[in-house]
This record gives C-alpha cells, sequence and structure tokens, in this order.
C-alpha cells in the first residue's frame, strides 16, 4: 500500500469538537468499492457531469470514468469510518461521501493468475 493513512493536517487537535471530521488521505488505489458503493459513484458522477460539464454524455458514462474521475484526493474520515472522494473542478473541489459499509481497503496480498 501506498502511505495510506496520511493526516490531512499534522495538528488534528485544533479546531476539532466531538463531531468536527477527521480527515486522513489514502491513495485510490488503496480503495475497493463495493458494489453499492460504486453505484453511489457512478449517480455522483453523472450529477456533477450533468452540473459542470452539461455537454458531456453522463448517459453513457461508464463505471471505470465514473470513479476515475473522483480519484483527485481521497480521504477516510475518522469519526464515521465513511470515505470522501473528490474530483477537482476549475474553481472548486466537489467531494462524494461514501458510507464505511461500501468501501474497504484493498487487499493486495491475493495473488492472481
Amino acid at each position: 500500500m501506498s502511505g495510506m493513512h496520511q493526516p490531512v493536517s499534522q495538528d488534528q487537535s485544533i479546531g476539532n469538537l466531538a463531531n468536527d471530521p477527521i480527515l486522513h488521505a489514502i491513495d485510490f488505489e488503496d480503495v475497493a468499492l463495493s458494489r453499492e458503493g460504486a453505484k453511489l459513484v457512478h449517480y455522483g458522477a453523472r450529477a456533477v457531469l450533468r452540473q459542470f460539464m452539461p455537454a458531456a454524455d453522463s448517459d453513457n458514462l461508464t463505471a471505470a470514468q465514473a470513479v476515475a474521475l473522483f480519484v483527485d484526493q481521497v480521504f477516510w474520515e475518522e469519526n464515521s469510518g465513511g470515505l470522501i472522494m473528490c474530483t477537482d473542478m476549475a474553481d472548486r473541489s466537489v467531494c462524494l461521501p461514501i458510507p464505511k459499509a461500501h468501501w474497504t481497503v484493498r487487499d493486495d496480498s491475493r495473488v492472481f493468475q
């Protein structure tokens, strides 16, 4: 794995109340989405395309293209265990929350032939 838990802020105690999110950067290659998680990303990507790139054909967006749209920044949220996947637009980042039940850390210990 490639440096999975890299804190966004080194001093996480500043300004963090009980409900404030504590985010840790995570490499998108270390993430495995469930089928439902992939569907959430697909729906989110279509919505982003319709809003920010209306000329794009969001109806023919593949699941792989949708996931690729949201790998600019990926964070694990410590309090909820959820994942936050972000895409960088021209003037902002658009982020999509993925509940804890719909993602996991990829297990690369399996051998594929």
